[in-house]
């Protein structure tokens, strides 16, 4: 028996040398018909077979990540082998090998990348412990799982093992307006964080590195090196050692999160607002300066979506125009013809088309949802966005604003809003990123939306003018990045890991995720 071994080693061998000069896009990549060209036919590999057994090893490992796809894609057409040469199994399978025995400090389970099986059927391969029956099965085997492994960790410490995106966009149901049938489900949009995608060029760029023999180097630089993700890798490892579940899960949630790749604030001015801690900071860096305040999100029907974008100006005394999403789902089913509900809350109505104004207790409920009609609430003290509102492109319509309501902010659940942001001390945060204003510029902001000077200037401003022309926005000299994202542990700025409510469930969708894979 070991003289039959013996020989089939040999002819390994031989045939990894006389196979044709197959060239495939990876390189040295040993095709399926090289397998055709074995020198000693009685102890051949059977090209078919293991082309077929690569197509059931694919059907038979589930979809746990979008990296599965990749692996399953690149077999289809009978692409070159990826860890044969015509020398033998390139020695990248026991590196591979290496990196997934520290899986557990990742978050995951060995088993996850098949490391076991792998190490197993890697050990059998090398003392030849196969009959020449089952040499295409064994070797068509380690094919697939070495490529299946190694593309889940390679997108995964590169771009996040959930796709965020995908993930993030499928958790919050649009709910029907009434009387409406639909026939899917459709899903409301709250995540636009504009991560780094894993891409076929990317995945073809894995697996070449292995052919190359680079792929050592590859996988140093694919792994996530900013400080917020070593950070959770430490305490994830740090609970884990101490036994602590919670702090654990917590850590290897967010840990995950620090995976995906979009830009995060580090320096410069900023404003950062982490809607599970309902808080907002406002950052400039080269002032050393900060400001932290509370805020107010959406609710779990309207959750506040997460996005960056950029604040250009500030306005004062907004309209405020209300979502066409309120108005057909809230307004039309409740108030149709209630002329003291329009009256109470200073709503007027005007035709998009003629551009006049009409009554809004005259609109029926079709009218309403027609949307050839805009709802307008008038600018004041009383208006839901209060004196003062930064906008920001977003595809969400919705921004940072005052509100009328400034006793919700006492309150320890703050997700209140149809998806906006309202803000503790809004004046603070408009005036925190002018350059030198001069007092009496401070006062005419002040003024503007309601309160009285505090500095000599402009007491002496207000006395020569008892009707002062109020100024209508507040430009800065650059635009201030504008971040909205969810953490549930996470810095402060003294960099103590402090953790958060999971108000939106996000964490218990990322964690039914990770486990899955």
């Amino acid at each position: 028996m070991r003289r039959g071994f013996l020989a089939i080693s040999i002819s390994l061998a031989l045939i990894f040398v006389w196979a044709c000069g197959h060239k495939s896009p990876l390189g040295r990549g040993l095709s399926i018909d090289d397998l055709k060209r074995w020198v000693r036919p009685e102890y051949a590999l059977d090209a078919t077979k293991i082309q077929d057994e690569i197509q059931r090893q694919a059907s038979a490992t589930p979809y746990g990540m979008y990296a599965d796809s990749y692996s399953h894609k690149h077999y289809q057409n009978q692409q070159p082998l990826v860890w044969f040469t015509r020398m033998g199994l390139v020695h990248e399978a026991d590196t591979l090998l290496s990196y997934l025995a520290d899986v557990e400090e990742l978050g995951f389970k060995p088993n996850s990348f098949h490391a076991d099986t792998l190490r197993s059927m890697l050990d059998r391969f090398q003392r030849h412990d196969y009959s020449k029956q089952d040499a295409s099965t064994l070797a068509a085997r380690i094919e697939y799982l070495l490529t299946h492994a190694y593309l889940r960790y390679a997108c995964g410490q590169r771009y996040g093992f959930l796709h965020a995106r995908h993930l993030m966009n499928r958790l919050l149901e649009d709910a029907p307006e009434p009387g409406e049938t639909r026939t899917s489900v459709v899903y409301r949009q709250i995540y636009d964080q504009q991560n780094e995608e894993v891409t076929d060029s990317f995945v073809h760029h894995a697996l070449q590195q292995v052919q190359k023999h680079q792929m050592t180097a590859f996988l140093h630089e694919i792994q996530p090196s900013d400080t917020l993700y070593r950070q959770m890798q430490a305490e994830y490892n740090r609970a884990r050692q101490l036994g602590d579940s919670e702090r654990t899960r917590l850590a290897r949630i967010n840990m995950e999160r620090a995976r995906w790749r979009y830009p995060h604030p580090t320096k410069g001015r900023y404003i950062w607002v982490n809607l599970a801690a309902q808080k907002l900071l406002a950052v400039d860096t080269q002032r050393d300066t900060m400001a932290s305040m509370r805020i107010c999100c959406g609710n779990a029907s309207h959750k506040t979506p997460l996005l960056h974008s950029t604040i250009n100006h500030v306005e004062l005394n907004p309209y405020w125009v209300i979502p066409q999403t309120i108005v057909r789902k809230e307004i039309a089913p409740r108030h149709v013809g209630d002329s003291a509900y329009y009256a109470r809350n200073n709503y007027r109505a005007f035709n998009k088309d003629t551009k006049q104004f009409v009554n809004p207790a005259r609109l029926s409920a079709t009218d309403l949802r027609s949307g050839r009609y805009t709802l307008r609430q008038e600018k004041g003290a009383g208006n839901s966005l209060g004196r003062i509102i930064f906008r920001f492109p977003n595809k969400f319509s919705v921004y940072l604003h005052d509100t009328n309501n400034r006793g919700a902010f006492q309150r320890s659940d703050r997700a209140i809003s149809h998806g906006c942001v309202r803000v503790e001390r809004p004046l603070d945060l408009a005036l925190f990123f002018l350059d030198n204003p001069s007092p009496l510029y401070i006062d005419r902001i002040r003024m503007s939306i309601g309160l009285q000077p505090l500095s000599p200037q402009g007491m002496r401003y207000q006395e020569e003018n008892p009707e002062p022309k109020s100024i209508g926005s507040i430009g800065y000299s650059s635009p201030v990045p504008v971040w909205l994202d969810y953490w549930t542990l996470y810095p402060t700025p003294h960099g103590t890991l402090q953790t958060h409510p999971d108000r939106y469930g996000y964490d218990r969708a990322l964690e039914k995720e990770l486990n899955r894979i």
